[in-house]
């Protein structure tokens, strides 16, 4: 009986642990809703994205929360497909804190250009679970 109740305690015990560790890794920063780049994309006139200083972007590491300003730190890997659009990479320093966040930004360089190191930027999420990249300054 005895050997019973430890198993059985034991078993508990493990099984707490798991849950407890589950929780906690789901509460570190993840990138939004997990979105892949062709959800991003799709019905998105990419040729147009960044017009007037505002882009659709991919989150693909880090959280903001609703909305950010942040100064972007980057900007990399802008090779064009053969549809001309890139797919430049941006890391972006968050304002209230010191976290950052990493985009994704597809995008027609010869269009629209790509965010700037230095640059303020506002972040927020439409409805669809999207980022929205704002630049504060033309």
């Amino acid at each position: 009986m005895y050997k019973k109740t430890i198993g059985i305690g034991l078993v508990l015990v493990i099984g707490l642990t798991l849950v407890l560790y589950v929780n906690i890794s789901s509460g570190k920063d993840t990138a939004g809703d997990n979105l892949t780049q062709e959800e991003v994309e799709s019905g998105l006139d990419l040729q147009k994205n960044g017009a007037d200083g505002t882009y659709t972007v991919n989150l693909i590491s880090g959280d903001f929360g609703d909305e950010s300003m942040g100064i972007v730190l980057n900007d990399t890997d802008c090779t064009p497909d053969e549809a001309a659009i890139s797919r430049c990479h941006n890391d972006i320093k968050l304002a209230d804190s010191n976290k950052k966040v990493t985009i994704v930004n597809p995008h027609n360089m010869k269009n629209n250009r790509c965010l700037r190191p230095g640059e303020t930027v506002h972040l927020s999420r439409n409805q669809n679970g999207k980022v929205t990249v704002k630049l504060m300054e033309l």
